[in-house]
């Protein structure tokens, strides 16, 4: 289980965005995003790499991994990975939803930060 040890652990605000497509006046779509739930997270940073160009060999990205825990309720049972998660400045695109041992207590949600975005 995921280890939630004191009550200040889930301290980070987060909100988490569902994206929003509509067709405009002139027959294209504009994209927009809409809070879909926020909640207070445990947020742990899991690892990070750097991506080169294959010509130039100058680094084209930075991603990092990050892993929010929140905690279960009903209506975040439906948090797919097409939507993404606002802290603050930063998102980040949501990869993976876990519900541990599908107990209903807390989900894990692993993410990709969007640097430059």
């Amino acid at each position: 289980m995921p280890s939630v040890s004191r009550v200040g652990s889930l301290r980070n605000k987060i909100t988490i965005q569902n994206t929003d497509i509509s067709t405009d006046s002139m027959g294209g779509y504009t994209t927009g995003r809409s809070t879909y739930v926020t909640a207070f997270a445990k947020i742990t940073p899991k690892g990070g790499s750097q991506k080169f160009a294959d010509v130039t060999g100058e680094q084209v990205e930075n991603p990092h991994t990050f892993e929010f825990l929140i905690r279960y309720n009903g209506s975040k049972s439906a948090i797919t990975t097409g939507m993404r998660i606002s802290f603050g400045t930063r998102t980040f695109d949501i990869i993976e939803i876990n519900n541990f041992n599908e107990l209903d207590n807390y989900l894990t949600i692993k993410a990709i930060e969007n640097v430059g975005t």
